[in-house]
């Protein structure tokens, strides 16, 4: 959609809200010419909170996986795919903490984050976590006893699936050994590896041999998931230590064999270190990618090959993720770092114009989902409402990773573009 699209949906909600009172102000951009805009609505959030909406997949209680050397109820990092015959898959890792790296850990490790958090290795996990896969025949309101996907002697972490125009479903997670350097099979002087398994049956069987990117960065980790060009090339992102530049900066890979060989396509640099990409194709043909911890934004108008700099609109965020609706709406679910100022949890903000601009309530985060940690990741549904998974904690105490949970949620953009709706999912 064009700038102009958006601005008139604005505007219809200005004029709305003066005709009624119900609004005090809306439109107004943050003033920040050389980057992306943010439209501040009012009256934007979901008439129907969150607790009455979500639905949980996995959790105490509910759905739990068979138990295994080294699984202590942590669950997390998930990603939801809707295949297109109908069903849908949900990929997560399971294990003992938010980083289930495998037992024995070194001691250095364990006091850096036992001073913080408390005991919390005192587990045997002589293979650490492991990636799970659950699916759906009925949209989402049920799903399957989690089994088995993917069980490396590290840590799998962060599984994302993406089903290719041949059908082929393509992975992308990445594994952590015991302690950067560990892992002698990878590279001994590198620490996490992204990593890529494929299944040619819809899920029911994966590759064991994780096929891996080329070496460009020290350490490097990906949130996924890949994404299918018209050309039928894959893109991943992966996010790693550049060695000459000492900072994190983001990688694009290529494959143009379903994803068994990767090589660097381009890289995306910032004054900044830049984590936890997202991207996706807009309807116009571009792909803009989304960064944390700024909010940075860029775009490629040949396939990935080049990127216009990064650009942030003033909000700091960790997590985000994208999803291009059916109307052609641009949706971004992200972590708030402002909890202290009322703003904490999974939030959503939307563009309508390729993220030239933003509907958001304020300058700061996005509109409220849920009070929960702020990881998700989403799929579209037939109804034209985005269907997301989201961690109930970061289970960085051992009491929350314990007691972890996986949750859904449907979430609607109004027509209007006054803001967002939450759905409940059948059975919540």
């Amino acid at each position: 959609m064009s700038t102009v699209l958006c601005r008139t949906c604005v505007l219809f909600v200005l004029l709305t809200a003066l005709s009624s009172g119900t609004l005090a102000w809306a439109a107004k951009p943050v003033e920040n010419p050389a980057g992306p805009q943010v439209a501040v609505v009012s009256g934007g959030e979901s008439h129907l909170p969150a607790k009455t909406c979500r639905k949980m997949i996995v959790g105490p209680g509910v759905n739990q996986p068979d138990p295994f050397p080294g699984y202590e109820g942590f669950v997390g990092w998930e990603s939801p795919v809707r295949l297109r015959d109908g069903s849908m898959l949900v990929s997560f890792n399971a294990g003992y903490w938010h980083a289930s790296r495998p037992t024995p850990l070194k001691q250095s490790y364990m006091d850096q984050y036992q001073s913080k958090y408390g005991p919390i290795f005192d587990v045997d996990a002589p293979r650490g976590g492991r990636a799970m896969i659950s699916r759906s025949t009925d949209n989402g309101v049920t799903w399957s006893k989690p089994a088995t996907m993917l069980d490396t002697p590290y840590d799998d972490r962060h599984p994302a699936i993406t089903q290719l125009s041949d059908g082929t479903l393509v992975c992308s997670l990445f594994t952590a050994a015991s302690e950067k350097g560990d892992c002698e099979q990878l590279d001994p002087s590198k620490g996490p590896r992204t990593a890529v398994v494929r299944s040619g049956d819809g899920g029911e069987t994966w590759e064991s041999d994780p096929h891996r990117l080329p070496f460009v960065f020290l350490q490097e980790a990906t949130d996924g998931p890949p994404l299918e060009l018209p050309d039928k090339s894959v893109l991943l992102t992966s996010y790693g230590r550049d060695k000459e530049l000492d900072r994190w900066v983001i990688g694009v890979f290529r494959s143009t064999d379903r994803g068994a060989h990767w090589e660097l396509l381009s890289k995306v640099i910032a004054d900044h270190n830049l984590s936890e990409a997202s991207m996706v194709r807009l309807q116009d043909g571009r792909l803009v990618m989304i960064t944390r911890p700024e909010g940075a934004l860029c775009w490629s108008t040949d396939e990935g090959r080049s990127w216009t700099p990064p650009v942030s609109f003033g909000f700091k965020m960790f997590a985000p993720t994208l999803q291009v609706l059916a109307d052609g709406t641009l949706l971004c679910i992200h972590g708030c770092y402002h909890g202290d100022l009322g703003g904490g949890g999974l939030r959503a903000i939307f563009s309508c114009d390729g993220g030239a601009t933003w509907v958001a309530p304020n300058k700061r985060y996005g509109f409220a989902v849920d009070d929960t940690y702020g990881y998700s990741r989403s799929c579209l549904m037939p109804d034209g409402a985005a269907y997301l998974a989201y961690i109930g904690t970061g289970g960085h105490r051992f009491e929350d990773a314990r007691n972890n949970s996986i949750w859904s949620i449907k979430l609607r953009v109004r027509p209007d573009h006054s803001g967002i709706e939450l759905v409940p999912v059948a059975g919540s």
